[in-house]
């Protein structure tokens, strides 16, 4: 027994339940043509990020601190970005189905047909300048876009840079930054639920040169402490793969609804 007259000495970490890290929230938000005189991510579109979701100094430098009023009609203080440099370290995917003053959530492998789900993607990351991960979420058409986007960037500059890996040793793909922003206002989803959305894109050059390639690397620090937090986040990931019910006031004290169409499987 140690001097506090607890036996740490015995525990063993794998027979514990794991706590569910919590990180700061922001969103993929769609732009509006109608508030083209406003500018910034409102009518671009881009990365929210609510100050509410921020501990007493938070720093995210080249991001924009404003007034943004959601679609529901709601007003916030957050960070903005409309073109922002992340390094995606984990995500989870889950659909949901809105069921009155309730949302009903179901695992990946749990897709149905026909049952008006759509996707739910959250992506772990850090950002270039900012001491501190966040968790992006990105809905419907838009979670099928930036997973696209991710399969792009792993082809593209992980799969490119590790060609000269050393055997069972490649570079995860957090180890780059990855640029995006938002692409041009488009419509998405069906007939009769159509919305303009801006969906994600990926800036990379046509050219990838073995100089680019070094420019995105995060560097020997970055990559010991991301690879910490891709450890620490298992719990966060697992957490999405059984199905749950949340009521509607519940889900709006984390993120603001972003339209976008169905994300099919």
């Amino acid at each position: 027994m140690s001097e506090s007259g607890f036996d740490y000495d015995v525990v063993d970490p794998n027979a514990s339940e794991q706590t569910v890290p919590v990180y700061p929230v922001a969103q993929w938000h769609n732009g509006q043509q109608a508030l083209k005189a406003l500018g910034g991510v409102q009518f671009s579109g881009g990365v929210v990020l609510p100050e509410k979701h921020l501990s007493e100094g938070s720093s995210f430098p080249g991001w924009t601190k404003e007034r943004i009023t959601f679609r529901s009609g709601k007003e916030e203080t957050a960070l903005t970005a409309h073109n922002v440099s992340i390094a995606p370290i984990r995500t989870r995917f889950r659909w949901f189905v809105r069921q009155g003053a309730e949302t009903a959530y179901y695992p990946r492998q749990a897709f149905v047909m026909g049952a008006n789900m759509r996707g739910h993607l959250q992506v772990l990351a850090a950002v270039q300048g900012a001491a501190e991960p966040i968790v992006i979420t990105f809905k419907g058409k838009a979670s099928q876009s930036f997973e696209v986007v991710l399969k792009d960037f792993s082809a593209k500059v992980v799969q490119a840079a590790n060609r000269q890996a050393p055997k069972g040793k490649p570079l995860p793909r957090y180890a780059f930054w990855m640029p995006i922003a938002p692409g041009p206002h488009t419509k998405a989803g069906g007939a009769g639920h159509e919305s303009v959305v801006t969906l994600p894109t990926l800036g990379l050059p046509a050219d990838i040169t073995q100089e680019y390639l070094q420019s995105l690397y995060i560097g020997r620090d970055s990559l010991i402490r991301f690879q910490e937090w891709y450890q620490e986040a298992g719990a966060w990931v697992d957490a999405w793969e059984k199905s749950g019910v949340e009521h509607a006031e519940t889900a709006a004290d984390h993120e603001e609804e972003q339209d976008g169409g169905h994300a099919q499987k």
